[in-house]
C-alpha cells in the first residue's frame, strides 16, 4: 500500500478500527466513507459504515434502496471479509434505546408516552449527536465489526459530534437529574414558585425551548430514565476515550475550491482543540493538468494535434479554448491543494481522487476509488 516509503489512506484504514470522515457538504464525503468501508472489506475485515448525515446519499452510493436503523449487509462477490450499512434514524434510535434499557414494559411505554421524551426523541437540539454517540458505542461494543467507519453531517455538525459526549455529560448531570425529581418540581409551578424564582424563570425558557408545557413532564421523564442513564454516562465516558485513542482516525475529506478548503482549515484547527490528531486528507473532484504531460506549449501544438481529426477550424478553435479553461482550473486545484499540503507537515497521509466523469452509485464504481486511496497523492 504505501508508495515510495509514504503512507497512504489505505495504509490509514489498515491500522485504525473507527475511521471517521468528516469535511463540508457536498464534497464527496460519504462516497469516500463508502468506499472506505469497502476498502476494508477487500482486505477481509467486517466493516460497516454508520452515517449520521440525514442525507440518504450513503444508500446511494452503495446501490441500496434504503438503508435504517439497523445494519444492512451489503452484497460484494469475491471480497473475503463483509461489508454493513446503516443510517442513523434519530427517533428509532432513542426509540431503541429506551426498549433495550427500560426496567420494565411499564417504565417504557411511560417514557414513551412522555411529552418531553416525543420533543427530545424527535427535534430536540444536539439529540442527533446524542444519538450517534450511543450507536457508535453499541456497535464497538458489540464485536461484530472490525473496522467502523462514520460518515458526519457537513463540517460544522460535525464539530457537534466531537462535542456531544461532553455536552451529554453535562445534560445527564447526576446533581441535575436529582433536582428534577424532587417533590416541588414534579409538582409543577406552583410547588417551584415557593422554592426559587430564578429557577422558575429559567425552566420556563427550558419549556418554552422544547414546546412542553408542563414541568410535571420533565420530572416524569427524568425519573423514568434514571437507570438507563446510569449506564450511558459510562458508556458516552467510554466512546469519548476511543474517539481520541489511537485506535480511531479521523480523515478530512475536501474538494480544491477556495470556500471548501477554508471550512476545511477551520475543521483541522477545531479538531486539534478536541486534542484529536487529523490521520489524513482526501481530495475529491481533483482536475489534472494535462498539457505537461502531453508536451504541449502553446495553442498552436494544440491545434495541430487535432488538425487530421477535425478539419473545420472554428471547431478546432472552440476545442481548444475548453481545452485551455480546463487547464486553467486544473492548474487552480493544483496550487490550492499544494498551498493546503504546506500546512499539513510531510508526513500526512493524502489521496488526491479525480473528477470521475459520472456519480459513483454502486459498488463497482466505488472499488475505482480504491487505488486512489493505496497511492500517496
Amino acid at each position: 500500500m504505501t508508495t515510495r516509503g509514504r503512507r497512504t489512506i489505505a495504509d490509514v484504514v489498515a491500522t485504525h478500527d473507527v475511521v471517521v470522515c468528516s469535511g463540508s457538504g457536498g464534497v464527496g464525503k460519504t462516497t469516500t466513507a463508502a468506499s472506505i468501508g469497502l476498502l476494508g472489506a477487500a482486505s477481509g475485515r467486517r466493516s460497516i459504515v454508520l452515517t449520521i448525515d440525514p442525507a440518504k446519499r450513503l444508500a446511494d452510493s452503495l446501490g441500496i434502496k434504503e438503508l435504517g436503523n439497523e445494519p444492512t449487509v451489503v452484497k460484494l462477490g469475491s471480497d473475503s471479509g463483509s461489508l454493513s450499512a446503516m443510517m442513523l434514524d434519530q427517533k428509532g434510535a432513542w426509540d431503541a434505546l429506551v426498549e433495550r434499557y427500560a426496567a420494565s414494559e411499564e417504565v417504557r411505554d411511560q417514557i414513551f408516552d412522555n411529552a418531553f421524551y416525543q420533543n427530545l426523541s424527535g427535534t430536540f437540539a444536539g439529540s442527533q449527536e446524542y444519538m450517534a454517540i450511543e450507536q457508535l458505542s453499541q456497535l464497538n461494543d458489540s464485536g461484530d465489526y472490525d473496522l467502523i467507519v462514520v460518515d458526519t453531517p457537513p463540517t460544522h455538525h460535525a464539530l457537534d459530534f466531537l462535542d456531544a459526549p461532553s455536552r451529554l455529560g453535562n445534560f445527564l448531570n447526576r446533581r441535575v437529574m436529582k433536582w428534577f425529581v424532587r417533590p416541588y418540581v414534579s409538582a409543577g409551578w406552583s410547588g417551584l414558585r415557593v422554592v426559587n424564582r430564578t429557577a422558575g424563570t429559567l425552566l420556563r425558557r427550558l419549556e418554552d425551548a422544547t414546546g412542553v408545557s408542563a414541568l410535571a413532564e420533565v420530572s416524569e421523564f427524568f425519573g423514568a430514565m434514571s437507570e438507563l442513564f446510569e449506564g450511558w454516562e459510562t458508556r458516552v465516558k467510554r466512546v469519548e476515550r476511543l474517539l481520541r485513542s489511537k485506535r480511531s482516525a479521523f480523515i478530512l475529506v475536501a474538494t480544491p475550491e477556495e470556500q471548501v478548503l477554508s471550512e476545511a482549515e477551520y475543521f483541522r484547527s477545531k479538531v486539534e482543540e478536541h486534542s484529536i490528531q487529523l490521520r489524513g486528507v482526501v481530495f475529491n473532484r481533483v482536475q489534472n493538468e494535462l498539457a505537461a504531460e502531453l508536451g504541449i506549449e502553446d495553442e498552436g501544438q494544440i491545434d495541430g494535434i487535432l488538425k487530421r481529426a477535425i478539419p473545420t477550424k472554428s471547431v478546432r478553435r472552440r476545442l481548444v479554448e475548453n481545452f485551455l479553461r480546463y487547464e486553467t482550473q486544473a492548474r487552480g486545484d493544483q496550487l490550492r491543494i499544494e498551498d493546503f499540503r504546506g500546512q499539513l507537515g510531510t508526513s500526512m497521509p493524502v489521496a488526491t481522487v479525480p473528477n470521475f466523469e459520472e456519480d459513483l452509485h454502486d459498488v463497482a464504481g466505488l472499488r475505482r476509488l480504491h487505488e486512489y486511496l493505496q497511492s500517496a497523492g
